[in-house]
Order: C-alpha cells, then structure tokens, then sequence
C-alpha cells in the first residue's frame, strides 16, 4: 500500500489526545506526511476546548487520559447534538479487553493497540473520516429538504401554525392505533414532507380561488411523485417516502397516484391523510371558509370507508373526544 493510498483530499482535521508527549508526535508525524491537519491536547479539558471551538473530524483518544478521563471525555462527545457523529478512536495497551469492552459501553467507534502501526493507523483514519464526511454530507442534503418542506408549506397555508397542528393530529391518531416510536417518528417526517412535491406545481394553480379545471387538477396531481423523488436522499427515506407518495390515495381506490385501495395504502399514509384532511377543514380556503370542528367530524364520517380508513376514523374521533374531555 502507498502513502497515496491511505491520502485523503482534503487531508482530514484530527485531534489527537494523549498525555505521553513522545506518543502524540508519533502519531503526529504519521498523519501529517499523509496531508492530515493535527490538532494536539494534552489532557481532557483542552481535547473538550479543541472540540467545541476546531471542528475536528475525527478524534484519537489515548485510553489512560486524565481530567476528564478517556471515557468521560467520548460519553460527553457523544452525548452533545453537534458532536455525536463525531469518530472516537480508542488508543490500547495490548490485551486491553476491559478498557475496551467501557470504550465500547461509552461510543467509541473503533480502537487501536500500541505500538501504534502506522498502516493500520492511517487505513483507520481514513475509513472513518469518509463516513462522517459522507454523513454530514446527508444531514446537509436533509436540512434543505426539510427547510424547502416548510417553504412550500408557509407559501399554501392559512395559518402558520398549520404545520404544527398536523403533527398534533397525526401523533394523536398513530398513538390510538398503536404505532411504535419509530413508526410515529417516521409519521412526524412525513407529515413535515408530504407536500414537498407541490414545489413543482405553479402557484397559481396551489392558491387559486375557486374549483381546478381538469388540466390543473392533473398538474396537482403530480405532487406525491415529485416529493417522493425529492425526499430520495433521505436516510428515513424507505419509512418515509410510502408516506409522501400515498398520503392522497382514497379508501374506496379512486385516490392517485397509484389508485390504490382499502389496506393496500400504507398504514401511516393513511393515518396522515385523516389527520391532514381533519387539519384542512378546520382551516380557511380560497374557496370556502373554515369548518367548524363538528362539522368537519361529521364530514369525516361521512368519507370513513370510500375516502377514509372506517376503523382508523372511528379511532381519530374517538381521540379527540378523549382529548376534549382531558382537557375540560
């Protein structure tokens, strides 16, 4: 293996921690002659300032470091929003299996046991350093989708405390159907997404005032495979796009995109379309004013079983009473 090989372009920022002064300028020399930049501390608090305030990508932990020690120092790093995709190598004794059996309790990604060798040190470096680049690079693609999510949501909506509302109601709906956390987590990003496509519709087609032509309504159509495409990208995607591309299928198969029927439409699709369609009577359009929250329960019976799922409105409005009552 060449130096070219265990190279990355740019070199990596990495942080290496340890209170033996020989120990840090070896694994210093090695990783500069690759292009690394390296960021030295001697003890805990300056390796938690050199964290907080240099943005490392990666992080070499000598196991014996004190104040913090070696695993208070990584459980606070990956206890932080900001740093907890952040790499910890663990640096061992030979042998050391019950430092790392804590380093593992505690979130070390990976660990290296001395004499350092320089291959094994570099190829390490350099695989870690790809993933959370290539992580980063996912949660930055995810925060635009989610802010292009609540642009398209703000420019259609009535009230601004819409988007709130509907994962008021969705929530409430998937926990009376018994959904898991990470079910009801997957429903929380699909409420905030499931309208994303409508970027691709023209704005006077989404605001305007009165019933759509038959050409219109067909470009309004398009949204659920538009935002599907868009939401591509997304590590949830594969609980979350079924969600965006079937929330406007209809219980009696005459929804689109797919014409889809009964429980053929995901399960979380149609407890969004309830909670969503719910939200939207309560609120004013062009074309009408708000319905008053008797009204639309009633005009959700009247849709359970050819728009809606029977049982899950059954359950939504059973919800709501309960809610009332709580409330009262």
């Amino acid at each position: 293996m060449t130096r070219d090989d265990l190279r990355l372009d740019p070199g990596a920022r990495v942080l290496v921690v340890d209170r033996h002064e020989q120990n840090l300028l070896q694994v210093r020399d090695y990783l500069e002659a690759v292009g690394h930049i390296v960021l030295l501390a001697r003890h805990g608090e300056e390796a938690l300032r050199r964290v907080r305030c240099d943005d490392p990508e990666l992080v070499l932990l000598d196991a014996t470091m004190l104040r913090p020690n070696a695993y208070q120092l990584c459980e606070r790093i990956k206890a932080h929003p900001a740093t907890r995709s952040l790499p910890v190598i663990f640096l061992l004794a030979p042998h050391a299996m019950e430092e790392k059996i804590r380093g593992l309790e505690v979130g070390a990604d990976d660990f290296l046991h001395r004499p350092i060798n320089k291959i094994e040190l570099l190829s390490r470096v350099k695989s870690l350093v790809r993933v959370k680049r290539l992580n980063d690079l996912v949660e930055s693609t995810e925060s635009v989708i989610f802010d292009l999510a609540r642009m398209v949501e703000q420019k259609e909506a009535e009230s601004p405390d819409h988007v709130d509302r509907l994962l008021y109601f969705a929530t409430l709906l998937g926990r009376a159907a018994g959904l898991s956390a990470e079910e009801l987590d997957a429903l929380r990003k699909g409420a905030l997404l499931h309208d994303i496509g409508k970027i691709a519709v023209r704005e006077q087609v989404l605001l305007k005032n009165g019933r759509l032509t038959e050409a219109e309504f067909n470009e309004l159509k398009i949204h659920p495979e538009v935002g599907e495409r868009i939401c591509a990208p997304l590590r949830a995607a594969e609980q979350v796009m079924p969600i965006i591309r079937h929330h406007r299928e209809r219980w009696d198969g005459h929804g689109y995109p797919d014409g889809l029927c009964g429980e053929r439409i995901p399960l979380l699709a149609r407890i969004l379309a309830i909670a969503d369609a719910y939200d939207a009577m309560l609120s004013p359009r062009p074309y009408r004013p708000a319905l008053s929250p008797a009204e639309a329960r009633e005009a959700l019976r009247r849709g359970a079983g050819s728009q809606w799922d029977p049982r899950l409105v059954e359950l939504f409005l059973a919800a709501l009473d309960a809610e009332a009552l709580h409330a009262a």
